[in-house]
């Protein structure tokens, strides 16, 4: 038999056979989770930092994609192809309330997305517009593909490729992002035909040309963030929110406005919203003297792109005049806080 030339030493002093008792196994479970709660707050600020920068980069993709587009065609693209809330106007036999494509397909070339924009054009000039028969998104090819450049990462509803219709229906309205072009200043107008009039640099039938922009095209805003909000497939109208709906613009879900200061508490105002969201609150309203405000989850503001390109922060404290300053292309007004 071989005997534990350590077995005296252990009855001697037992400490060197003894395991960790319960208040000390507690007491390193107390350490561990104090390092986690120092730790995680960091790992969580380092990837929101690494989700902003990939936002603002895809602000910097569309502010360039912008000017390719004003380079190639001299105006910065359509906002929308009718008047807000209407089936007007009609001209030459042809009703425009058919035609609900945005600025996001006109875009589409510029931003590296050629193969999408022939497929989705093409499908637009097939169609028969006369007395607007048909709906463009309808069969429109696609219409629930991805499109990472306008998607931002810091948004977890991302991606939002479906209306409460469901994908089986001819009514789903497809893909859905975070970046709008800015309409103006001001709500989107009170009748069809004002919406068409507004000051910034995407609105109804819009054709605005870098002339005038007579604020200049590092004052004035081109575009920022807003807030997807989530539908419950099959939830009925109550479901439907048609913010960031880039397929159907007839109730103006493509354009934003700095009426109100980024991350307002003030809720947007629409014929079609959802309350499912608390951050991005919305009221239902009739008529079209409707407003989106810009809106993100990154602490403390939004991300912006100027009509220059130029991506700017803008902190939630901006005053309400720079703020909408910014949004309007010609109002000589002065932009301080946002350059």
């Amino acid at each position: 038999m071989i005997e534990n030339p350590n077995a005296d030493a252990c009855l001697i002093d037992r400490r060197c056979c003894r395991a960790f008792t319960l208040v000390e196994l507690l007491a390193v479970i107390a350490i561990i989770g104090v390092l986690v709660a120092l730790l995680l707050p960091a790992v969580q600020s380092a990837r929101e930092s690494a989700r902003r920068a990939s936002c603002s980069n895809n602000l910097k993709q569309l502010g360039l994609g912008l000017l390719n587009h004003v380079d190639a065609r001299s105006v910065f693209p359509m906002g929308a192809q009718t008047w807000l809330d209407s089936s007007q106007p009609t001209a030459n036999g042809v009703q425009y309330g058919g035609r609900r494509w945005s600025w996001f397909v006109y875009l589409l070339p510029y931003v590296e997305e050629l193969s999408l924009y022939d497929a989705q054009w093409g499908h637009y000039a097939s169609q028969t517009w006369a007395n607007g028969s048909g709906l463009s998104y309808s069969s429109l090819p696609n219409k629930s593909l991805t499109v990472r450049g306008f998607m931002c990462p810091s948004d977890p509803t991302n991606p939002k490729v479906q209306s409460q219709d469901g994908p089986a229906s001819s009514n789903n309205q497809g893909f859905h992002g975070n970046y709008l072009l800015s309409a103006g200043s001001e709500a989107f107008g009170t009748t069809g035909s004002e919406s068409a009039q507004r000051n910034g640099i995407a609105f109804p039938l819009s054709a605005v040309a870098i002339k005038d922009v007579t604020d200049g095209l590092s004052k004035t805003l081109a575009g920022s963030e807003i807030l997807l909000v989530p539908e419950l497939v099959g939830g009925g109208a109550s479901a439907i929110d048609l913010r960031g709906r880039y397929h159907n613009n007839m109730h103006g879900g493509c354009s934003l406005s700095t009426l109100r200061q980024p991350n307002t508490t003030v809720s947007d105002r629409l014929p079609y919203c959802s309350t499912a969201l608390p951050q991005a609150p919305c009221v239902r309203g009739s008529g079209i003297n409707h407003v989106i405000s810009a809106r993100s989850y990154h602490l403390g503001g939004v991300g912006a792109v100027m009509a220059d390109g130029a991506v700017r922060f803008v902190s939630n404290e901006i005053t309400p005049q720079v703020w909408q300053a910014a949004g309007s292309r010609n109002g000589g007004e002065t932009t301080s806080g946002v350059e």
